[in-house]
């Protein structure tokens, strides 16, 4: 295979895998902002703080695993308050 093919062939792989990868990038997006809205929407429906817990608790039991969050509840929910009480 001549060098100049070789390189062609190369940069072309490199291309489409790219474009592979962005097409991925895409969808999760729209995943995750799905997923988002989803959120806001269970938050908007509580009356006070106690509800928001529950809510977002049932929203993390449903998607924490599809986002594949590194953080438990408990530390989001946590983190969440302390910048509030700052």
């Amino acid at each position: 295979m001549p060098e100049s093919e070789y390189d062609e062939v190369k940069q072309s792989l490199l291309v489409y895998v790219r474009e592979i990868f962005e097409e991925i990038e895409e969808g999760l997006a729209r995943s995750h902002e799905e997923k988002y809205a989803l959120l806001e929407d269970l938050l908007e429906n509580a009356a006070d703080v106690d509800e928001l817990k529950v809510a977002f608790s049932q929203w993390y039991g449903d998607y924490a695993d599809d986002l594949e969050l590194e953080y438990e509840l408990e530390e989001i929910w946590d983190n969440a308050i302390n910048v509030v009480s700052e």
